[in-house]
């Protein structure tokens, strides 16, 4: 990267941002104006919607009977307590009330009766020489539970006619017993929260305060991002730029520079916003005598100086996944459409701070957006955990030069830059219009392999609750045959998108060798990550239980076999046989191993499917067969269903049978494992200097 030409252009694309008024609404009118206005109006609403509840006249429709009255009557003497009142509204029949209620025309239905006639009466004479007979009521309400008038009025009640039935009790215990308390309430429990004013104060804020910082911090990277990209190409400009005598990666760098400062100043905007509100809230309770008298705002500073550091690289982040999302729109309209299933992405992973028993922790620290969430929602509990922290920062610091090198990559490709874009979805070309041998784009593969994610979604569950591991058998054959009828319409060359080449013998041992390669060092990583995160070992262990109650042939079946044709067909196949021929072919490598991960929706396969999906999607690169891959998972998966049923050989096995290998141990697996990987790249040709294409 050359300094010059870079800060150069910066400049340049910063005026070109800050001349869109949309860029100065986002970055400077919605922090500054909106979400104070946002925040005291839902106060102020709150606050209507609560003094209505309790002052308002709620309407009972009481249904004669002999106590009806006395019924009224206990309302009406403790309603004199509160602010809300209750009107009578007689009513002879009671179906003809229910109606009313059903109509919203009262709020509440009461039908009372007495227990005269009772069995409690005749199995005890105590009762009425405890009680008075006109209290021996027997009371039923009918509510609408949708209607919020009608909950509250039974709610209000309720609390009336206990707290009535409560004082009964006691004067009837206090005439036989000189302890009626004691007698009444044998175990004396109570509780005192040692949490502070302030703990409980930002446990609330640290709910909220996530979902409105992310999504606003996200929409001001989306407009600029968009700006920079779609814009350029609909001013014509993008042509004039690429002309410039300065490399592509410099042109993209410049422009990330320049999102990535809008987005951060406006996330200090943003962040100085909420900050302000929250002082003024906070002042304004004091001098109203509401309960912040002792409350110490000054124990939320370190929460404000945290995100200060957290927020700008989660700015960046943003503004990178923003970048390499519009760089594929050809337009304005198509950058919103494409970035509207990013933004509820992060809405998803924002609301993370709301779920029960999610905090911050080593496994959350490495997931992207909800780590912030999480680390928000830490802070504010005055909970801070500097190791946590740093995790935090630097995944995002990590994602984010990750997210630039893929930028840089693809705005260095002309095929992304002036190709048809994500729009350019095949299928709905009539089939006669197709031409034959073209390879799938950008938008076959969003839209084929969203598809199939909601297809698999949808019915994977099902089949297999119906049939056990068969249901998985279907599984695969959808995998399989959805790509493959798409690559069939859009009369693709099969053989040359599957790479259906017969592998050299060299090639086959380099599968196996890079299987055990593969094999030893990912039982590192997954001995790393089972400490790091236990839970992920449970979740392993009840696949194991279900692949042991099908038998040991339909495991190597649906295990083995099934995956090894399904899923390289889908991945190695129809996705990297795609990708690698309209980008780098690392990038094909990466994409194809991540989406392979991401299909099997456990955390600890994601990063199985990642590592061992980049080897696998390499072999078919240097073999340009898709065998010596389907070898690889062959090996792979039965070897796992073998080891499953018969666990005793796995305790033979030097090194890897150690059940709780410590670092001597994984690192000698290591040492193996790269041996043998060396060996099999070696016979892959990877340290030749003859290219394979």
């Amino acid at each position: 990267m050359k300094r010059k030409p870079v800060l150069t252009l910066y400049k340049k694309e910063i005026m070109d941002l800050l001349r869109d008024k949309k860029t100065i609404i986002v970055m400077i009118l919605i922090p500054i104006f909106l979400y104070p206005a946002m925040m005291l109006g839902s106060l102020l609403v709150m606050q209507g919607i609560v003094k209505e509840s309790e002052s308002k006249e709620y309407k009972i429709a009481m249904v004669e009977s002999n106590v009806s009255s006395r019924v009224f009557e206990i309302l009406s003497d403790e309603e004199d307590k509160f602010e809300y009142k209750f009107k009578e509204i007689p009513y002879t029949d009671e179906e003809k009330a229910k109606e009313e209620l059903k109509e919203k025309k009262v709020d509440l239905v009461i039908v009372s009766g007495d227990y005269k006639t009772s069995d409690i009466l005749t199995k005890s004479d105590k009762i009425s020489e405890l009680y008075d007979t006109e209290d021996l009521l027997k009371v039923k309400c009918y509510n609408l539970s949708s209607n919020t008038n009608s909950s509250s009025a039974y709610q209000y009640v309720s609390e009336i006619l206990r707290a009535y039935s409560s004082n009964l009790r006691k004067e009837a215990f206090d005439t036989l017993f000189d302890d009626a308390e004691g007698i009444l309430n044998p175990v004396d429990l109570s509780v005192e929260s040692i949490s502070s004013s302030e703990q409980n104060a930002g446990s609330i804020i640290g709910m909220v305060l996530p979902f409105i910082l992310i999504i606003s911090i996200l929409t001001g990277a989306i407009y600029p991002a968009i700006d920079a990209t779609a814009g350029e190409r609909e001013r014509g400009t993008l042509e004039t730029i690429m002309t410039l005598p300065v490399r592509k990666s410099d042109i993209m760098i410049s422009k990330f520079m320049s999102v990535s400062t809008i987005a951060v100043f406006s996330a200090f905007l943003n962040l100085l916003s909420m900050f302000a509100m929250t002082f003024y809230m906070y002042k304004t309770f004091d001098m109203q005598n509401l309960g912040f008298k002792n409350f110490d705002f000054k124990l939320f500073i370190p929460a404000f100086l945290s995100l200060l550091i957290c927020l700008p690289v989660f700015s960046m982040f943003s503004s990178a996944v923003s970048l390499c999302v519009c760089i594929f729109a050809k337009s304005f309209k198509e950058a919103n459409n494409i970035t509207s299933p990013i933004l509820i992405v992060f809405m998803f992973a924002a609301m993370a701070s709301i779920l029960p028993n999610v905090e911050l922790s080593s496994a959350t620290a490495l997931i992207p957006v909800s780590n912030i969430s999480l680390l928000i929602k830490s802070v504010f509990s005055l909970d801070y955990d500097y190791h946590l922290m740093l995790m935090v920062l630097l995944s995002n610091l990590v994602y984010c030069i990750l997210l630039v090198v893929i930028m840089s990559t693809l705005f260095s490709s002309e095929e992304v830059l002036f190709g048809e874009g994500v729009n350019g979805i095949h299928l709905f070309e009539n089939f006669a219009n197709q031409k034959r041998g073209q390879i799938p784009g950008y938008g076959d593969l969003l839209f084929l392999y969203a598809a199939l994610l909601l297809i698999m979604v949808f019915t994977s569950s099902m089949l297999v609750l119906k049939w056990g591991l068969w249901g998985s058998a279907g599984v695969q054959a959808i995998i399989l045959v959805i790509p493959l009828l798409y690559a069939l319409y859009l009369k693709c060359n099969i053989r040359e998108l599957y790479s259906l080449n017969l592998p050299k013998v060299k090639e086959m041992l380099g599968s196996v060798c890079l299987w055990i390669g593969g094999f030893t060092t990912n039982q590192v990583i997954l001995s790393g990550l089972s400490k790091l995160i236990p839970s992920m070992v449970e979740n392993s262990d009840s696949l194991n239980s279900t692949i042991f109650e099908a038998g040991f042939i339909p495991a190597i079946i649906v295990v083995g076999i099934c995956p090894a044709i399904a899923e390289e067909a889908a991945f190695r196949g129809f996705l990297f046989g795609s990708l690698r021929k309209r980008t780098k072919i690392w990038i094909a490598v990466i994409v194809s191993a991540a989406a392979f991960g991401l299909y099997h929706l456990n955390f600890l396969q994601f990063f199985t499917g990642l590592y061992l999906g980049s080897i696998m999607a390499y072999m078919v690169y240097k073999s340009r067969s898709i065998f010596t891959s389907a070898l690889f998972h062959l090996l792979n998966n039965s070897i796992s269903v073998i080891l499953t049923f018969h666990p005793e050989i796995l305790a033979r096995i030097p090194l890897i049978g150690v059940e709780n290998p410590g670092i001597g141990e994984n690192l000698g697996i290591a040492a193996v494992g790269i041996v043998f990987l060396a060996l099999g790249l070696f016979l892959f040709g990877a340290f030749s200097k003859k290219g394979t294409e």
